[in-house]
């Protein structure tokens, strides 16, 4: 199912959801890049809630400055907030987990 996230400044933030358990969000590589986790998503939702998003000014999200690593920070903190709870896992690849 896809949602908007709104980040603290308005930033609408794409997301998906898919499976069930323990909520684990998926993190892509970039900065420049969108989601390209679907695959292993599909591979993890019989064991976990899924979650996927473009992060900002990539794929499916808001084209919206700043870029900054705390704004980044803060958008992926909306994203735990609004969707996953206070206690998610996190799997990210390249720039992601930074």
């Amino acid at each position: 199912m896809s949602l908007d996230v709104r980040s603290d400044d308005g930033c609408r933030l794409w997301a998906e959801q898919s499976g069930t358990g323990p909520p684990l969000v998926l993190c892509h590589g970039g900065p420049g890049l969108w989601d390209y986790f679907d695959p292993l998503a599909r591979l993890l939702e019989d064991h976990a809630r899924i979650i996927r998003w473009d992060q900002r000014g990539c794929g499916r999200s808001q084209r919206r400055g700043p870029y900054r690593i705390a704004r980044f920070v803060a958008d992926l903190d909306a994203v735990r907030d609004q969707l996953a709870g206070p206690r998610m896992a996190l799997l990210g690849h390249s720039w992601g987990p930074t």
